[in-house]
């Protein structure tokens, strides 16, 4: 492995290609190998704020590792998804009212979420779509069982 460095301006760079392939929508287990504390500086729907740059790692269906990048902005018109988020990596449950993020501890955290692709300025880009809750279990359908039967009651009995 190559040591990381800082460049000057005169250097040779080598070529490296960028890991960020597209995936095909979907439903992906996902796992958190990137975090950055970035800021925004607003544009015309979001006011600035801070902003949580994240990349996660799924696999695909043909069993090649894909990255998808999302900002999650820490707004309150984005706590929607900040709420989504934090049920998806298990860092709270619905109906817990309040929560915090523990943002030093994302690196390696597992999820599930749905994938779409969309389209900007002629090119394929991934984009969280959902994310599905951690504590959540697909519902199967158990066979009726019979009401428990409760003890005969006996007068002076306990």
């Amino acid at each position: 492995m190559t040591e990381e460095r800082a460049f000057s301006w005169d250097d040779e760079f080598t070529e490296v290609d960028d890991s960020f392939q597209i995936v095909p929508p979907g439903d992906y287990d996902f796992t958190i190998v990137d975090f950055e504390r970035a800021h925004f500086d607003g544009s015309d729907k979001m006011p600035p704020c801070p902003m949580a740059k994240l990349t996660y790692e799924v696999q695909t269906p043909d069993g090649t590792k894909g990255r998808i990048r999302q900002n999650l902005f820490l707004h309150s018109k984005s706590e929607w998804q900040l709420t989504n988020f934090a049920c998806a990596v298990g860092m709270m449950q619905r109906g817990d009212g309040h929560f915090r993020i523990a943002w030093n501890q994302l690196i390696g955290a597992t999820g599930r979420m749905q994938v779409s692709v969309r389209k900007y300025n002629g090119k394929d880009y991934n984009d969280v779509k959902r994310f599905y809750d951690k504590t959540a279990a697909p519902k199967v359908s158990q066979p009726q069982s019979q009401p428990a039967q409760r003890p005969a009651y006996t007068q002076g009995a306990f």
